[in-house]
Order: structure tokens, then sequence, then C-alpha cells
């Protein structure tokens, strides 16, 4: 039976180490308050006294450095870090110098481009309803990992974050999801144009399969839409299967590189496979005790990896040949004795080590990424 290590990766101060902070709220003492990067002003209100770093709220593994680039949420707007598993430190990527006031978190919207390394990166919000004129909406940032430069590429929709993206990389289209308001784009790179798609449903992570299609559910019955510019908008009358009597959320959707089939992690906790080409969903089951699927990979094991939960935050492992899951555990660190609380995004090195960002953390000053290595 397969085995999993689980190690906490909180980015900290150059002379702090986990032994130095309280291991309970993973507080740091005030002596380091004024040295923890990143400051959160609005959250440090909240809580006199107590460094607030933030939230990961998006991952991506970059084969060509070897880098985990991590997304926060972040209220003085420094959104973007990696962290080094060879070394265990974290580095800023100076990101604050292409955001503005309302660019508060990068949720679920890292795409890594195959061709030439670039990393498309999206803006989302937190404001309110009052400030909703005062943003200018959501970007889309274009980030080189070798030269750590960013650039400001568009502003898809006025006023409006973007929560989600993904990436067409022959057409080199970039599709997106706005939030509060659920409004759905096209931006085709090289024209620097933007496609109106009109409302849809919102995933958490929204995903093209092999031949650059985006799918995801539109109208009020959540019925199954494809869309590329060819054909433009199609709507079917599929919807997705129920689960306990309700019907399935897409919460987030990945193509296998592998393989034609697609899967969808709900947010029941249901694993489902899903055709393209006919449109047709498969349950596989639910791998987890908790609900909420946040992250799915293939290693190079060619087993489909995934974690998910809220406080029961777990990693599972689904064997596509044998048609067999294995409930891999808790993320769980024994040396800090404490669970990972709500995984909001996973990604994968090339060794097959398992990376779950943190967020929405319940009476702890600051998240982690959480390592996760997997023995059979």
């Amino acid at each position: 039976m397969p085995k999993m290590e689980v190690h906490a990766r909180i980015m900290l101060p150059e002379e702090m180490t986990v032994k130095d902070i309280d291991k309970s709220l993973w507080r740091a003492p005030k002596v380091y308050v004024q040295d923890a990067p990143p400051p959160s002003a609005q959250l440090e209100a909240a809580v006199p006294g107590v460094q607030i770093v933030h939230a990961y709220t998006s991952l991506l593994y970059n084969p060509t450095d070897g880098l985990v680039y991590c997304g926060l949420t972040d209220f003085n707007n420094d959104l973007l870090y990696t962290y080094d598993p060879n070394t265990g430190k974290f580095a800023q990527r100076h990101f604050k110098a292409v955001t503005t006031k309302y660019d508060m978190k990068i949720h679920r919207s890292f795409a890594l481009d195959p061709e030439d390394g670039a990393i498309y990166i999206a803006s989302a919000t937190l404001q309110q309803e009052a400030e909703y004129l005062d943003s200018v909406g959501g970007k889309i940032f274009r980030h080189d990992p070798q030269a750590n430069h960013t650039e400001v590429l568009a502003i898809p929709v006025p006023h409006v974050g973007i929560q989600t993206i993904c990436l067409d990389p022959k057409r080199k289209i970039i599709y997106g999801h706005g939030y509060p308001i659920p409004l759905m784009f096209a931006y085709h790179i090289a024209e620097d144009k933007v496609v109106d798609l009109g409302l849809g449903s919102l995933p958490h992570q929204a995903g093209c399969d092999k031949d650059g299609n985006i799918w995801g559910t539109i109208n009020y019955q959540g019925n199954l839409f494809r869309y590329n510019p060819e054909e433009g908008m199609v709507v079917l009358d599929n919807t997705l299967p129920e689960f306990n009597g309700q019907k399935l959320s897409m919460n987030i959707f990945y193509q296998a590189p592998d393989e034609d089939t697609c899967y969808i992690g709900t947010g029941a906790g249901a694993l489902l496979a899903f055709d393209p080409q006919a449109a047709e969903f498969r349950y596989l089951g639910k791998p987890m005790l908790d609900v909420r699927i946040e992250g799915l990979q293939v290693g190079t094991d060619g087993i489909l990896y995934g974690c998910g939960g809220y406080f029961a935050s777990e990693v599972f492992a689904y064997d596509r040949e044998a048609e067999r899951f294995y409930n891999l555990g808790p993320i769980a660190d024994p040396e800090l004795d404490i669970r990972c609380i709500i995984p909001h995004d996973m990604t994968m090195d090339a060794d097959d080590v398992i990376y779950a960002g943190e967020t929405d953390m319940v009476g702890r000053s600051t998240a982690a990424v959480w390592e996760c290595k997997v023995t059979w």
C-alpha cells in the first residue's frame, strides 16, 4: 500500500525557523512582525500584533527552472512568489510593480505556455460592492520566468476580477471566468483581442481539452457548453450527473496529458471521467471523506493524483488502469501536529512530489505550501 510523508513549508523571515513560531497558530512572535513578507495591513488590523502573511490560491510547478510558482492572496498586492524545493526557500517575483489596489489575489489563474515557457497569470479581487466602479478589472499578465519580468497584457472585463483561466496553447487563446459576475471571455494573445462569451457558471478551475475547446456549464439548468472560435458557443442538452439527488457542480476540469479523457473534480468530492468527443460523463467514485476536489494531476507513474476537502483535507490516488482508488491520508504535518485547512490548488514536480496550497485558515495567521511525498 502507498504511504505519504507530509511537511508544511511556511514562508518565514530569513533568521526564523519553525521552532520559533507558535505551532498552534503559526504566528510569529512580535519581534518578527516587521520582517515577515508580505504584510497585509487589512488583516493585521483585524488581529492586532499578529503578522498575517497570506494564503496560497494558485500553484504551478515549472519544469524549466524546477520552481513552484505561488499565487497569493495579499491585500498589499504582492501576489507572486516561488518556492524552491531544493533549498526550501521562498523568493519574491516583484509582482507588485505591475499590480494596483484591487489586484488582491491570483485565484486558480496560472497557465504555462509549453512553447516559450511563459506563464500567463490573471488577477482576482476581494473588493466590496461599493468599490465596484473603482476597480479597473482583473488583469491578464505575461510572466517571463527566466528574466523575472512581468507585463500587463489586457483587462478583459471592466470592473470584474478574474477567478480562473486556462490556455489553448495552439490557438494562443486564454479563456477566463469573471467574479463576482461570472462573465466569460476569450483573450486572443497575438491579436490582443477580447471576445465576450456571455454569462456562465463559475468553476474553481477552468480547463480546455486537447483540441482547445473550453468546457463548462451554462443556463439555470447547468447545461454543458463547448466553445472554440470556429464553432462558437455550442450549448448541449447534457448536464452533469446527480449525486445524492443533487446535480454535481464542476469544480475543476483537468485534461489528462496521455489520453483523450478529461477528469472533473466536483464540489461534492466526486470524480468523473469525461469523454469530450461524445460529451459523456462516467462516475468514477468519491475518493475522499470530505467534499470539494481541488487538484488533479497525472504523475510520471501514470497514476492520477488529487487532493481536496475542507477541514478534513486529504490526498488520493486513482489507478486508471485498475480503476482503483487509494486514500493516501490527511495533509497533516506530524512535527507541527496540525492539518492543512482547505487545500486550494495542487501541483506536482518532476519527482511526483505533490504541493498543495492552503487558504482560508481559521485561527492561524499564515498558510503553508504542503509538500506531500508518496511512496508505493
